[in-house]
């Protein structure tokens, strides 16, 4: 019974026409069930047009919604011709006490006064001039019923109005996160496009040494000739992967670039636990499987994903022990680092830029990244890279 109740308000709401259609009629049957001759008590009838101008006293609810202010004029004057008319209303008129609330939940209070300022006093002058039985008594029922109207309605305004802020509010925030994630992303590229520019350099660097070697011993020693074209080769297929990256990551026009320097790898894994372990980190190295060479670019993200991960242990989780494990699989290179937890776990911000950071350089070689709390406590960051195969010129993104 409760659901079902909840479906009808639902529905109503979903047809505010119908539902105002619904109050219009309860109120015209509560003004036929009151409406009485003049100086009568309930059970006086009046007559046929009596009867009829009490029920179209609720019409003007109809578009309340719609013309909240037209629709309070419209009831108070219908309901000074009804007590003009020389009838009486002794169950009350909730019509202009609905109409009224209307006024002041959708207009401010600067606006909602006049119109009820007369709507009141068209009420005292037409129940007098119609020569109520208890003007006094009447007065105050009315005095207290428009106050308790205007209380609510103008309370219902103010929260609506409030909420509309908040709603405002956390748009512009919503807005302001996504910039601040996009202006991540596009700063990160920045940086990924300059390192892939120091790579594609090395690769060029290589094939212009192995060519001039070549061309020195083409006649001289044959088999270092062809040794050093097969390094060509390859360099060439993996500077043609990393031309392909650099030109799928959009950079704006203005670029500045940084004083060249070599790009860290997996041989510098080692130095990176040392520095960390001499800040007060307890940190450990394991590498596991047959290690095989990696193209410069996939060691350099491998390398950056490790730093960024340690270094949010050590700025998150600083007393815990953590584990940094390079394991060279059949497929792939699996570069996992865990801590054993040293506080309350940190909260994930999906759109930050070190999370950032690490999604678009896996996404760049095609591989996987899982980032999230372990149990049954500490945080696990896991780097899957697939390793290079012949005739794949680039990754596919995971």
């Amino acid at each position: 019974m409760p659901v079902y109740g909840v479906g009808v308000v639902r529905g109503l709401r979903m047809h505010p026409l119908l539902a105002d259609s619904l109050l219009a009629a309860a109120v015209a049957v509560f003004l036929l069930a009151g409406a009485a001759v003049r100086g009568g008590e309930l059970g006086d009838r009046p007559g046929a047009f009596g009867l009829v101008l009490a029920a179209v006293g609720a019409a003007p609810l109809l578009v309340r919604r719609r013309f909240p202010i037209g629709s309070l004029l419209a009831v108070t004057a219908l309901m000074g011709a009804f007590y003009l008319c020389g009838f009486r209303a002794t169950l009350g008129q909730p019509g202009i006490l609905i109409a009224a609330y209307t006024v002041w939940a959708r207009y401010p209070a600067s606006k909602a006064w006049p119109s009820s300022a007369l709507a009141m006093a068209a009420y005292e002058a037409t129940m007098i001039a119609g020569g109520a039985s208890h003007p006094v008594g009447d007065s105050v029922i009315a005095l207290l019923q428009a106050s308790a109207t205007i209380l609510i309605g103008h309370s219902v305004h103010v929260r609506a109005n409030r909420l509309r802020a908040t709603a405002e509010r956390a748009d512009r925030a919503e807005r302001e996160i996504e910039l601040e994630a996009q202006q991540a992303v596009a700063e990160e590229r920045i940086r990924i496009a300059r390192e892939l520019h120091d790579v594609v350099s090395h690769h060029l660097s290589v094939i212009s040494v192995q060519a001039n070697l070549a061309k020195y011993v083409f006649e001289t020693a044959p088999d270092m000739a062809r040794g050093a074209l097969d390094t060509i080769t390859g360099t060439t297929t993996e500077a043609l992967d990393e031309l392909r990256r650099l030109l799928s990551v959009l950079r704006p026009p203005r670029y500045e670039p940084g004083e060249y320097r070599p790009q860290p790898g997996l041989a510098d894994l080692p130095s990176l636990v040392g520095r960390l372990s001499d800040a007060g980190l307890t940190l450990g190295l394991r590498v596991t499987g047959t290690p095989r060479p990696l193209p410069p670019g996939q060691q350099l993200c491998a390398y950056r994903v490790a730093q960024e991960a340690l270094t949010n242990v050590l700025k998150h989780a600083a007393d815990a022990t953590a584990e940094l494990t390079l394991d060279y699989g059949d497929e792939g290179l699996r570069l996992l680092v865990v801590d054993s937890g040293g506080g309350p776990p940190p909260r994930v911000n999906h759109a930050g830029h070190g999370l950032v950071e690490m999604r678009e350089r896996a996404r760049m070689y095609g591989g996987v990244i899982e980032i999230g709390p372990r149990e049954p406590a500490g945080f696990a960051i896991e780097l899957t890279l697939p390793y290079p195969t012949a005739g794949r010129t680039t990754g596919e993104p995971s």
